[in-house]
């Protein structure tokens, strides 16, 4: 049997609220499929910094996913990864963090400070500029699984080589508050924030 056809300004519109209402369900379930996805991301190859992201605005004990991402860098550090570690945040924080590294292995020689802001934009904006004048273009940047779509597709976003090799520990699990959260922030940067960001780092 034939569809009747959608004639009516009635059913033209009810067609369009239809059709228009399940784009935006599908926009915020696929930002979620790719936080998902990009989390269990192990992106071991090699680069030209290890970038810590600061952990202020985590939705989880702050302290706690400090040590676990200097941990990670710490293991990446080791593995050869890259030979400097960069620690972001604001500077109250960065002798722990380079005492804490250091005790983990990493000489004090190959941890440089890079004073940032709390959110992503303002962090990645600060780190891509400091690579663009050292000359470098890649990084693998430390951060929670659920943080690190939002973190990737920014640095992508600002040129940076970026490759991710999340944190692990307490505070890290992709509970479905923390999802969410991370979710929306993803949607609100393909809608808006992502359209204003500049190319910082240029191809070498």
């Amino acid at each position: 049997m034939a569809l009747e056809p959608v004639t009516s300004p009635a059913r033209i519109f009810t067609f369009v609220l239809t059709v228009g209402l399940s784009l935006l369900l599908l926009i915020p379930i696929g930002a979620a499929a790719q936080i998902v996805l990009t989390s269990q991301i192990e992106d071991e190859s090699k680069t030209e910094v290890i970038v810590v992201m600061d952990p202020t605005g985590a939705w989880n004990n702050q302290r706690a996913a400090k040590s676990g991402r200097l941990m990670r860098a710490s293991e990446l550090y080791t593995s050869g990864v890259a030979p400097v570690i960069m620690v972001t945040g604001p500077n109250r924080a960065f002798e722990k963090s380079r005492a804490e590294l250091e005790e983990l292995g990493v000489p004090a020689n190959d941890v440089i400070y890079q004073p940032t802001g709390t959110d992503t934009l303002g962090t990645l904006a600060v780190v891509a500029t400091l690579l663009k004048d050292l000359g470098w273009s890649s990084a693998t940047i430390v951060t929670d699984p659920a943080h690190s779509a939002r973190a990737q597709v920014t640095a992508g976003k600002y040129g940076i080589d970026s490759h991710m090799s999340p944190s692990s520990g307490e505070g890290t699990s992709l509970t479905a508050e923390y999802v969410a959260r991370e979710a929306i922030a993803l949607v609100r940067y393909y809608l808006y924030n992502q359209w204003e960001l500049p190319r910082i780092v240029v191809d070498k």
